[in-house]
C-alpha cells in the first residue's frame, strides 16, 4: 500500500541582509516562539518554510548569528493567504564581516514610529512612466546604465523625487517584462523621467524613541537620504555616514513632511 503524506505551507520567511539587500547565507539562525525554538525546514539561502501549523497570530524571536536580534509579530492577515511570505530585513552586528564592514547611527527620539533610509548614489533603476488600468499599477523603468537591465524583488522600493529630498515607497507585485513591474497601489506624487529608484536599508526604533540604523562601510562617501516618522509627522534627512555616525540628532537639518498637503518645511528646532 502506498502511504501519501502531504504537508500544508503555513509560512515562509525570508532573512535579507537590510544593509545588502540580499538573502542570508549564515546557516546559524534560530526561531523562538514565546520562549521555546521552533524548527522551520530551510529551504536556500535566507528562506525557510513552517508547514503543518496554524496561521494564527505570534510573536517570533529570529537570532541570527553575525546579526542583532530581531523580534517581530507574525500577522497573516498582512500576508497573500496562498503564499504567506515575511520579508525579515536583519541587521549585521559590528563584529559581521560579511559584505564590509559596519557604521552605524543612533539615538533617541520621541515618538518614533520607523526609521529607514536610501543611499542616494546607488540606484537600481530608473523612472521613466506609470500607469494604472483597471486596478492595475504599471511602472515602465529605464536602466542605469545603457543597454543594461533590472532585476526588481517582491519588496518595497523608493521613488526618489527629482530634488532628492524626498522619495515614495511602492511595493513590487511581479516584474512583468525585463524594464517593466506591476505594483501595489498607485502613488499619488507625481514622478519625473530619469527619477532614481533605490533600494531601502531599514533600521530599528524602539523602544522608548531608542533608534539604530546601520549601512556598509564601502566607500569614501556614503550619500544616504534618512525617512522616519515621529508623532504625525514624517521627515527627511541627508547625511553622508562617511563623516557622521555614532549618536546624532535625527532632527537636525531634517525637513517636515506635511501629511495632508504634501508640503515640506525646513524644521528649525
Amino acid at each position: 500500500m502506498t502511504v501519501v503524506i502531504t504537508a500544508k505551507l503555513s509560512l515562509a520567511v525570508r532573512l535579507i541582509d537590510t544593509t545588502t539587500g540580499r538573502e542570508l547565507t549564515e546557516n546559524d539562525v534560530r526561531f523562538l516562539k514565546d520562549g521555546r525554538f521552533i524548527h522551520p525546514i530551510r529551504k536556500g539561502n535566507g528562506l525557510y518554510v513552517f508547514v503543518n501549523s496554524s496561521r494564527e497570530d505570534f510573536p517570533m524571536q529570529i537570532d541570527a548569528h553575525g546579526y542583532d536580534p530581531c523580534d517581530i509579530e507574525v500577522d497573516f492577515d498582512a500576508l497573500d493567504p496562498r503564499l504567506p511570505m515575511a520579508d525579515i530585513f536583519l541587521m549585521p552586528s559590528e563584529k559581521n564581516r560579511v559584505g564590509g564592514s559596519v557604521l552605524s547611527i543612533s539615538g533617541t527620539l520621541s515618538k518614533l514610529e520607523y526609521i529607514e533610509a536610501v543611499r542616494l548614489d546607488s540606484p537600481i533603476a530608473l523612472f521613466h512612466s506609470m500607469q494604472e488600468k483597471k486596478g492595475v499599477c504599471t511602472m515602465n523603468l529605464l536602466p542605469v546604465r545603457s543597454g543594461g537591465g533590472c532585476i526588481m524583488d517582491t519588496m518595497k522600493y523608493a521613488l526618489l523625487s527629482e530634488t532628492g529630498e524626498r522619495y515614495d515607497v511602492f511595493e513590487v507585485k511581479q516584474q512583468s517584462a525585463p524594464l517593466s513591474i506591476i505594483f501595489k497601489d498607485p502613488i499619488p506624487v507625481e514622478h519625473k523621467l530619469n527619477d532614481k529608484i533605490l533600494r531601502i536599508v531599514y533600521g530599528r526604533a524602539g523602544p522608548k524613541g531608542a533608534f539604530v540604523l546601520k549601512v556598509r562601510d564601502d566607500a569614501t562617501s556614503l550619500p544616504y537620504l534618512l525617512h522616519f516618522k515621529a508623532g504625525k509627522f514624517e521627515y527627511f534627512r541627508k547625511i553622508d555616514f562617511a563623516t557622521e555616525k555614532g549618536e546624532i540628532d535625527l532632527k537636525k537639518d531634517a525637513i517636515k513632511q506635511m501629511p495632508l498637503t504634501g508640503k515640506e518645511e525646513k524644521k528649525d528646532e
